[in-house]
């Protein structure tokens, strides 16, 4: 049961993140970060990786990522940290600031960024 909740959490996730631009449109509130990041075939060959890692480790557990501007604030930090725009380092500091008690999650995203 564990597994089912944890593939429908990143179903999601990769909904919201990826999704969200459809949903948007051309609205001018679309998030510039979010669209760059999605339009970054590496990056998003790269996450499409680490989506399947995720779905295939049992130990971890889906981050809140609840809402849309969370999942976007979270995908412009993967996104400036795997082009090298922040290190890995500052983006672990800001997962772990803003979602405690994800310290595996957060070791297991940056373990894989290149």
């Amino acid at each position: 049961m564990s597994l089912r909740f944890k593939k429908a959490g990143l179903a999601v996730l990769t909904a919201l993140v990826l999704g969200g631009p459809l949903l948007q449109g051309c609205a001018s509130t679309a998030d510039p970060r979010l669209s760059a990041a999605v339009d970054d075939k590496p990056f998003y060959a790269w996450f499409n990786n680490l989506t399947s890692q995720v779905q295939a480790d049992s130990k971890y557990k889906r981050i809140p990522l609840d809402t849309p501007e969370q999942s976007s604030e979270f995908m412009g930090w993967l996104h400036d940290a795997y082009r090298h725009r922040i290190t890995k380092q500052e983006f672990a500091e800001r997962v772990r600031n803003r979602y405690p008690n994800h310290e595996y999650e957060t070791s297991f995203i940056v373990s894989r960024m290149p």
